[in-house]
C-alpha cells in the first residue's frame, strides 16, 4: 500500500522554495501597499504565500488553510495548516534580514508540526510534536537559568505594547533582569530555543505569528501562552520563556 506525503518534509520544501523567492527580491525594488490594518505587504509576500498554498494544498487537498494574505480555506478540515509568508515584512522592506517564513500543521486540535526557515540567514528550524525541536540538524534547548539576576528578556518593539498598555510592566520587569532588549517577529524566537535569552514578550499577534513558534518553543523545552496563560496558538498577547520564568513574568504582566 502507497503511503501519502510527510507532512513535514512537504512544509519543509514549501518553505524552502518560498524562500527562495523572497531570497531573490530582498534589497531588491518593489511596491509597498499598505492593507486594511494598516501593516504593510508586498508582492513578494503574496509571491510566497502563493507557492506555500499550492505546495501544500496539492500535497494535502483535504486539508484546511489559514494563511496572512488570503486567508482561510475549509476553517472544518480535520487537518490545517497555517502559514505566514513573510513574518517580519517590516525588516524585510527595510534590508534588515531578520525575517523568514512559518508553516505550522494543526490536526484535530492539536499542532503536530512547525517550521521556521529565515532566507536571508539560511537557518532552518523545524519541530514535530514529540520529536524535538531542531535548528539546521542540531537539537534546540532552552536554557537553564532560573535567576532573575542572570536573565536576558526580549520584547517586542515598544509602540505595540505601548498600545497594549505594557509599558510599566516592562519598567517593572526590567528592574528585576539582567538584561533586557527589543526584538521583533520570528527570529527573536531563535535566542530563546537556542538558550541565549529566557523570555519573549509579543502583542497585538495574529494565528499565522504565533503557531509555528509555539511548538517549536514547546518542543525545545519552553513555554508559550497567553498573558492569561492560555495555551493556544489563537492569542494576540504572547509570553514564551524557558519555562522558569512563566509564573513570574505572566504574574508581572497581569498587573
Amino acid at each position: 500500500m502507497a503511503r501519502g506525503p510527510d507532512p513535514l518534509r512537504t512544509a519543509i520544501a514549501a518553505a524552502l522554495k518560498a524562500g527562495a523567492v523572497a531570497r531573490r527580491g530582498f534589497r531588491g525594488k518593489f511596491k509597498v501597499e499598505l492593507k486594511s490594518d494598516d501593516t504593510p505587504v508586498t508582492a513578494v509576500d503574496r509571491a510566497c504565500e502563493e507557492i506555500l498554498r499550492r505546495d501544500l494544498m496539492k500535497a494535502f487537498p483535504g486539508d484546511g488553510l489559514v494563511g496572512e494574505e488570503y486567508g482561510t480555506e475549509r476553517a472544518d478540515a480535520e487537518a490545517i495548516w497555517i502559514v505566514d509568508p513573510i513574518d517580519g515584512t517590516k525588516s524585510f522592506i527595510r534590508g534588515v534580514p531578520f525575517w523568514g517564513n512559518l508553516i505550522a500543521r494543526e490536526v484535530r486540535g492539536k499542532l503536530t508540526l512547525g517550521v521556521m526557515y529565515l532566507p536571508a540567514l539560511d537557518e532552518l528550524y523545524v519541530a514535530t510534536r514529540g520529536g524535538g525541536a531542531w535548528h539546521n540538524r542540531r537539537r534546540l534547548r532552552v536554557s537553564r537559568v532560573r535567576r532573575f539576576a542572570d536573565a536576558q528578556i526580549l520584547h517586542a518593539p515598544l509602540e505595540g505594547l505601548a498600545r497594549r498598555g505594557a509599558l510599566p510592566a516592562l519598567a517593572r520587569i526590567g528592574k528585576r533582569a539582567r538584561t533586557m532588549r527589543g526584538y521583533g517577529d520570528c527570529w527573536a524566537y531563535t535566542w530563546l530555543v537556542k538558550g541565549s535569552a529566557e523570555a519573549m514578550i509579543e502583542t497585538g499577534l495574529n494565528p499565522w505569528d504565533v503557531a509555528a513558534v509555539k511548538i517549536i518553543v514547546d518542543e525545545a523545552g519552553g513555554r508559550m501562552t497567553g498573558w492569561d496563560g492560555t495555551d493556544s496558538w489563537r492569542i494576540r498577547d504572547t509570553l514564551a520563556s524557558n519555562g522558569h520564568f512563566h509564573p513570574p513574568l505572566l504574574r508581572l504582566l497581569r498587573r
